[in-house]
């Protein structure tokens, strides 16, 4: 019963993301619930460690939830924000990566190839704190920064996917603990 409980947070995290389209983009409801979103996110590897409930399904489940919150999240602030061009090619070439970097990596393992590397946390924190970002140093900046983190993971994800003898979801890094 209790090793479901990284599992039950990450469905919930799902369930939260997909409530964001209930709210308007921005508002105190909004980002109350982003907050939770992202506290679901920090608890469920926490309980997978500490009860000893990591698996290769909990696993995809959490990603699954940190991409259903990263779709919501550009579905909501999308319609909000001043786009230029630069921004939006940016976000599709960062996307188009992982699609491949996905793709590679499934086709070579025989399965979903989601890795949880350093680079790719420190993307999703930055994914998530975006919407905070925006109203204190506006979409530029915002955009520009979190890009930049995202671009670096992306490559990083690529780069393991084509090169890695084996699927290894809890590689640290390309750099590090390489197999």
């Amino acid at each position: 019963m209790y090793k479901a409980i990284p599992n039950i947070l990450s469905f919930s995290r799902m369930g939260l993301a997909l409530s964001l389209l209930l709210t308007e983009p921005l508002s105190f409801p909004f980002l109350a619930i982003l907050a939770v979103c992202g506290l679901t996110d920090i608890l469920d590897g926490l309980a997978a460690r500490k009860l000893d409930a990591r698996t290769e399904h909990g696993h995809a489940v959490d990603s699954m939830a940190d991409v259903v919150l990263a779709a919501v999240l550009l579905y909501c602030i999308v319609p909000v924000i001043q786009w230029e061009i630069w921004m939006i090619l940016w976000i599709a070439a960062i996307a188009a990566m992982r699609l491949i970097a996905f793709g590679i990596g499934s086709v070579r393992y025989g399965r979903p190839a989601f890795v949880h590397t350093y680079l790719n946390k420190l993307a999703g924190v930055s994914l998530f704190l975006a919407p905070f970002l925006l109203a204190l140093v506006g979409a530029p900046v915002t955009v520009a920064s979190v890009c930049a983190i995202a671009s670096i993971s992306a490559a990083e994800y690529l780069y393991i996917n084509a090169s890695s003898e084996h699927y290894d979801p809890d590689l640290q890094s390309a750099f590090v603990g390489r197999s």
